[in-house]
């Protein structure tokens, strides 16, 4: 049972990746392509996580001592990754954003928020 849920955990993990770069080939602008990064970064490495994870519990579960060091390796990478992929994903998005690439699509919400950013900090003064 134990490897069946590891490779559906691995196969899901697989598609993420497998979508995520064709997303990255055939997606029209930047930012379409670094969501499509996104999600290769953080849903295909979190299923892959949980397949590392369903394999520690089997061998808690057969009495190996092992367990505890795949586990707390995996969740320790798990949290780093989450954390700093969207961290890194937003960071490079906005700076873009700054530096002058405008997105395709016809509503542009950033531009919109930091308008009325801008009118609460003249009031404020």
């Amino acid at each position: 049972m134990i490897d069946i849920l590891v490779t559906v955990c691995v196969v899901i993990s697989l598609i993420f990746s497998i979508l995520g770069v064709i997303g990255l080939f055939r997606f029209p602008d930047f930012y379409t392509r670094i969501h499509a990064a996104g999600l290769v970064g953080s849903l295909g490495f979190l299923f892959m996580g949980a397949a590392v994870l369903i394999y520690a519990g089997g061998l808690l579960l057969a009495g190996d001592e092992a367990w505890l060091n795949y586990g707390a390796h995996v969740v320790l990478a798990l949290m780093v990754v989450v954390i700093t992929g969207t961290t890194a994903t937003h960071a490079i998005a906005r700076s873009a954003y700054r530096s002058g690439n405008m997105p395709i699509a016809k509503i542009d919400a950033l531009n919109a928020d930091e308008t009325k950013m801008k009118h609460r900090e003249e009031r404020k003064k």
